[in-house]
């Protein structure tokens, strides 16, 4: 990029707080020869500092309304945090366990996909942008995204006419239809054709079928990945490629700021085409009222007061609990607190419970079950037990969002696997909070094995060696191998990664003060064979 390009950019991503946007704001309009404010967008997916269940989790509430309510907290709270722009909804239909994403989405019924992708665009942006705490929601991934072959994040997608249109389509065209400002093109070919560049995807069906007249932008890089893609000879012909097809904004690399002048002086591209992408774009800033208030919503005070107010925790709680899904109970839920309760494994005083994509949240907001229990449960008949780790040492999270786990050493984990041990020993009951790492569910992260770890496993087997009384409670982001732990626990109660007030959301509802309602979005596969 050229200071030049950067000067005149449209669109900031990854950026929020509300004074670091306006002065952000403040010193570009100043600069920019027309004043044009610029737009801040930014994945808000399920929350932006109250997180509430990951959208595969909302889904099983079976209640778009309740949604339909996140989503206007998401906004409120990334709107006074100045930013104007969510990419979310995620309606990709999803139907293979083993890509990461699935957590994205609302599940595998097309119909149900298009009533929560409808409900999330008003929740997000009401009846007018222009209203204060109101923000513009893109639709993604346009189109066909979750069916990548062999559930590899990326990969190609080989769909029919007819599956494409009767079960990938209709959840895009619900979104689109309750007004959705954005639609977001994916990263994936769609038989044999990169959807990026694909004319006949964005302006025959997107605009031309579905009545599209809004904002279409490029996911990350999308439009010069159609070079490896080998659709396009190189940065000018896919920049060449995606203007034809439509895309109006280019996310994250220089390829229309670099070529597009070049190619209308040259005769290759009709300047109208170029227009047409301003107009959409300013059109939505003056949708959103950036004309009037460069800043819109952007208030420090009000992030205070707002982010993670009681209020936006209470329906947080109540979107979790909505979300729980009970998959077997042999008669010992709900707990009896009479009895001696072990808590015995990795998710038992764990704060990492929101998922890879809340990034915006801080996971020290998010209550554990143990804090939530201390509140509840009578601490002479009650004990707390890590077990072990989520993860071994011998495994490697490499996905979108890395990191690098704690490693512990051979004493501290016999330590802690035998602390957990005398505690299950002791106990009448014990209850398991277990599950997949928060970062093996999510972009790049797709399995070939659906497993739940296993460190965590073994533990689960050593536990029920000296106690068979065992309550295991599921924390992931997909569907997983349940075979062993269906057999031989007593309950399972599928809670997915619940978000800020997840752990007071579990102790209520294994205590019957609230019943799990929630029903599975997507199917659990018996083995990833049947994925």
């Amino acid at each position: 990029f050229t200071p030049e390009n950067v000067a005149l950019s449209g669109s900031i991503l990854g950026s929020m707080g509300a004074e670091t946007l306006k002065k952000i704001q403040k010193d570009f309009v100043e600069q920019h020869p027309h004043h044009i404010p610029m737009l801040f967008m930014l994945d808000v997916i399920n929350g932006f500092k109250t997180i509430f269940p990951i959208p595969l989790g909302q889904g099983a509430t079976f209640e778009p309304e309740l949604s339909e309510k996140c989503a206007a907290v998401a906004a409120k709270e990334a709107a006074v945090s100045g930013l104007h722009v969510t990419f979310a909804p995620m309606t990709d239909l999803v139907r293979d366990a083993r890509w990461g994403r699935v957590m994205e989405s609302t599940g595998e019924d097309p119909y149900l996909n298009g009533l929560f992708c409808a409900g999330m665009v008003r929740g997000f942006q009401g009846d007018d942008l222009k209203e204060p705490y109101k923000i513009a929601s893109c639709v993604k991934h346009f189109a066909g995204y979750g069916a990548p072959t062999a559930g590899r994040d990326y990969n190609t997608v080989e769909l029919s006419e007819h599956t494409f249109r009767d079960f990938y389509l209709p959840s895009y065209k619900a979104g689109i239809d309750a007004g959705a400002a954005m639609v977001m093109t994916s990263f994936n070919t769609v038989n044999g054709v990169p959807a990026t560049g694909n004319k006949k995807l964005m302006r025959g069906i997107l605009r031309d079928e579905m009545g599209f007249d809004g904002v279409l932008i490029s996911d990350f890089a999308a439009i010069l990945e159609t070079v490896a893609h080998r659709s396009s000879k190189d940065a000018a012909d896919a920049a060449k490629k995606a203007l034809e097809a439509g895309v109006d904004i280019d996310m994250m690399t220089s390829v229309y700021a670099a070529n597009l002048c070049r190619l209308v002086e040259e005769g290759e591209v009709d300047e109208h085409l170029i227009d047409e992408c301003c107009l959409r774009i300013l059109e939505l800033k003056n949708k959103l009222g950036l004309f009037e208030n460069p800043y819109k919503d952007a208030d420090a005070e009000k992030e205070k007061a707002y982010n993670l107010c009681p209020e936006h925790r209470a329906l947080a709680k109540k979107a979790a609990e909505e979300s729980f899904v009970l998959l077997k109970n042999d008669g010992v839920l709900p707990l009896d607190t009479a009895k001696k309760i072990a808590f015995v494994g990795p998710y038992t005083n764990n704060h990492e419970i929101k998922s890879s994509w809340s990034f915006t949240g801080d996971s020290k907001d998010c209550v554990t079950i143990q804090e939530a229990a201390e509140k509840v449960f009578d601490a002479s008949r009650t004990t707390y037990a890590e077990g072990c780790p989520v993860i071994g040492n011998d495994v490697e999270l490499i996905g979108f969002t890395e990191t690098t786990p704690k490693k512990y050493s051979e004493e501290e984990l016999a330590a802690m696997e035998q602390s957990a041990l005398q505690a299950a020993k002791e106990a009448d009951l014990v209850v398991m909070p277990m599950g997949e790492h928060y970062l093996q569910s999510g972009e790049a992260t797709s399995r070939a094995m659906i497993d739940v770890p296993e460190i965590q496993m073994e533990l689960f087997h050593k536990v029920l060696a000296v106690n068979p009384n065992v309550v295991v409670v599921l924390f992931n982001g997909r569907p997983l191998d349940l075979r062993e732990i269906s057999v031989k626990a007593k309950a399972i109660l599928e809670v997915w990664f619940p978000g800020t007030e997840g752990g007071s959301a579990v102790v209520d509802v294994l205590t019957g003060k609230k019943n799990p309602s929630g029903h599975l979005p997507m199917s659990f596969p018996y083995c990833v064979g049947q994925a």
